[in-house]
């Protein structure tokens, strides 16, 4: 380790950002709660089924085991049985 002459406080280490890894995880948690819609890149909540900006489908299948998704207001995949999320104005 080198010595700092005296009187000259010593450099702080830049802190670095996140590793490629953290980077990607904090990604992945992001997309859990945003949708971005893929013909005009808006974000959109996930249990959207619809963009709001262009009205295109977001969501066409089940994140689980593909098949289609219900209608909007189907508490559970038909085919899997995963909960889907309750959407906006549903009691």
């Amino acid at each position: 380790m080198s010595k700092v002459p005296e009187g000259r406080p010593r450099r702080k280490r830049r802190e670095r950002g996140p590793t490629e890894k953290e980077f990607l995880e904090r990604l992945e948690v992001l997309e859990r709660f945003v949708v971005e819609c893929q013909a005009c890149q808006a974000e959109n909540p996930q249990h959207w089924q619809y963009c709001a900006v262009c009205g295109t489908r977001l969501a066409t299948a089940c994140p689980v085991c593909g098949c289609p998704l219900p209608p909007l207001g189907a508490r559970y995949c038909p085919h899997c049985g995963m909960e889907l999320p309750k959407g906006e104005g549903e009691g």
